[in-house]
């Protein structure tokens, strides 16, 4: 059995793609460089079972015991995203339906419909097959299931997907005339007298609340799908199990992982927005009670047959690889191992070329391995903390993915931008939720962009929790919709009204950046796109000083309210990230009773607290590329380079700091 202890440095790696002798080559190379995970078989059930129900897995077992002969663990994926050309041509409505009504073709990867009964069949089959045959081999450490699975676009618009929605909405809404009346169809005479002349939302100008139960009921597909081989899996294997996502939150990442027992995932992020990889790290490790790993980032750039991005500068790699370590993972996984030589994805990079030479990030791979051991026992044994917290449903994904509110409003970018980036900079760290996590034990909630509050119940549990002593920003274009997405007839919000003891007067939108607001204290209140203004109230903090209509200015843009033991700040609008930075956090955290941050430090660095076993520390990751400068809040040792630091430090770019108090 290989020995091996986290923080893993690992990579993934197609053995069917190079001969025999060079797989002991491969693996040689490895151990030298640090790698100590391989995830293979992801997509190679054509060579598993090149021929229909003749399985082969000799060839498999001999690449799981050449890298355990060289110390490497294996993590072994279901190889469902490519199906073997027999398959489709048996069975041609396995390929899914596009949304123009073609089918797709063989030749790509998860071009398979999940709901279709002979695709499901022949994946269980295989499934059980590998988990047979590797049960009980001490080398694989955890399986991945399928790859990067997620419905893009429309998903499949197959009869088999159109059936199944239909009786989706049948046991949500029970009654045909109940969804006429949910999705108000009798606008443009939409009703439908029975559930089955319910069309597929294409090639018309669709219904957004038929298109985002649409979207909603096809990732809910695939989880079904993924679900049904973890089941499998489990009957057989005993190690982890599950599924490399990527980071798009149409899909419920709470219900694909319930079942499973890791969350795996993957990202290709660049020096503009790596702020984008930590915004995930800090999503995903909530999402089970255990570290979870990033199976796919690149050494130095992704590409097919070009490559989109310029060379990387040195020590990207590193603070790249250390993120995931930082913010709660306990593995990091290149992809890949070796440039293929030819096929889809022959320009992408890699820790070595397609001759096997290194690439000239391996130096710096080489250091990563290393710095990773040396703080592995603090690292191993202690956990992200943190009394910050953002809301980021995929429900409000959905939502605007198919009710943008306004032109130019990017839900995911605003979360980041406008929220998450300023607390970052401040030195601190939130934790990211979906709406259905407990969020009791943090002291300052932050609800921005979350249409529905019925949501998972959110709304209630919320009031609550303020009423308890929690402080919470809400807002802008929050509780406006119910859980259908549609507005309420009699009121503006679900709920923020009468709790808040406010009035909403108007919502608006400044395409042309027209209107501006200024804090009573006469200062600039800078903000974009959307506004909903609140009539006066003695509790405003900012309003309307300038608009092109006279009825606008005067009123309230943000209000402070004091309810029960808690704070409520309800924002109208977009905050700057200056004034997110600047004025509200330090207002939110001041009223929790918390320290406001790092104030005097860099704002270019990502600083996650650690707690447990009796330590407690911080780790540090310069991700821009710049010089900076950190104030240590007690004397620690460094544990990278044993050095011990007090008071104020500089930090280099892309400089990593683990410091144990």
């Amino acid at each position: 059995m290989i020995n091996i202890k986290p923080p893993y440095l690992g990579c993934a790696y197609y053995p069917e793609d190079w001969p025999v002798e060079e797989i002991e080559k491969d693996a040689a190379k490895m151990k030298a460089t640090g790698i100590q995970v391989a995830r293979i078989a992801e997509f190679a059930w054509s060579r598993m079972e090149n021929t229909e129900g003749v399985f082969t897995f000799d060839w498999l077992h001999n690449v799981v015991d050449t890298l355990a002969k060289y110390g490497i663990a294996t993590v072994m994926g279901t190889p469902t995203a490519t199906p073997p050309i027999w398959l489709s041509r048996k069975y041609p409505d396995v390929l899914m339906e596009q949304e123009h009504g073609r089918r797709a073709q063989h030749g790509g990867r998860r071009h398979c419909c999940s709901n279709n009964e002979h695709y499901r069949e022949y994946s269980a089959r295989i499934v059980e097959k590998m988990a047979q045959e590797f049960a009980d081999d001490e080398n694989v450490i955890g399986w991945q299931i399928d790859n990067e699975i997620y419905a893009f676009g429309k998903g499949c618009m197959c009869p088999v997907c159109a059936e199944k929605f239909r009786q989706h909405l049948k046991e949500k809404f029970k009654t045909v005339d109940a969804l006429n009346k949910a999705w108000n169809l009798t606008i443009f005479s939409q009703e439908y007298n029975f559930f089955d002349e319910i069309p597929l939302p294409r090639d018309a100008w669709v219904n957004p609340h038929h298109n985002m139960e649409w979207r909603i009921f096809q990732q809910e597909s695939i989880v079904e799908f993924v679900t049904m081989q973890a089941e499998i899996l489990k009957k057989y294997v005993k190690v982890p199990v599950g599924t490399d996502v990527m980071p798009v939150n149409g899909m419920n990442y709470l219900h694909m992982n319930k079942k499973l027992d890791i969350v795996q995932f993957n990202h290709y992020n660049n020096p503009d927005n790596l702020n984008h990889c930590s915004f995930w790290f800090d999503f995903l490790r909530n999402v089970k009670d255990r570290p979870f790993w990033n199976t796919e980032t690149s050494t130095c750039w992704n590409g097919s047959v070009n490559i989109p991005q310029t060379v990387k500068p040195e020590g990207f790699c590193y603070a790249n690889s250390w993120l995931p370590i930082a913010l709660g993972g306990e593995a990091n996984m290149y992809w890949l191992w070796r440039t293929h030589w030819g096929g889809h994805e022959i320009m992408h990079g890699s820790v070595l070329d397609a001759c096997g030479r290194p690439m000239h990030i391996y130096n710096e791979v080489k250091k990563i391995a290393k710095d990773y051991q040396r703080a592995g026992y603090f690292l191993n044994h202690t956990n992200v903390t943190t009394p910050i917290a953002i809301h980021y449903p995929s429900h409000s994904w959905n939502f605007f993915e198919t009710q943008g509110i306004v032109q130019g409003f990017n839900y995911q970018n605003s979360v980041i931008q406008n929220y998450y980036d300023p607390i970052v900079q401040r030195g601190l760290r939130p934790d990211v939720l979906e709406a259905a996590q407990d969020f009791s034990k943090y002291k300052v909630l932050f609800t921005p962009f979350v249409p529905s509050l019925e949501n998972e119940g959110l709304g209630e549990r919320i009031r609550k929790w303020v009423e308890n002593g929690g402080v919470w920003v809400v807002g802008p274009m929050t509780d406006n919709r119910n859980i259908d997405g549609a507005r309420y007839k009699d009121r503006p919000f679900g709920m923020l009204e009468e709790f808040l003891g406010v009035r909403w007067a108007y919502a608006v939108p400044d395409l042309k950046d027209e209107i501006k607001c200024k804090w009573a204290s006469g200062q600039p209140f800078t903000s974009r796109l959307w506004y909903e203004l609140y009539e006066k109230d003695a509790d405003a903090l900012a309003t309307v000083s300038e608009a092109p209509h006279s009825a606008l200015v005067g009123k309230a843009v943000a209000i402070k309210k004091k309810v029960g033991k808690g704070v409520v700040f309800l924002l109208g609008t977009i905050p700057s990230a200056d004034v997110m930075r600047s004025n509200i956090l330090p207002l939110a955290l001041d009223a929790a009773g918390l320290s406001t941050g790092h104030v005097g430090d860099s704002s270019n660095l990502m600083v996650a607290r650690r707690e447990g076993h009796g330590m407690t520390g911080v780790v540090v990751v310069e991700y821009q590329g710049k010089p900076a400068r950190y104030t240590l809040d007690k004397p620690a040792v460094e544990l990278i380079t044993a050095h011990k630091l007090e008071g104020t430090i500089d930090i280099k770019p892309y400089q990593v700091l683990v410091l144990q108090e």
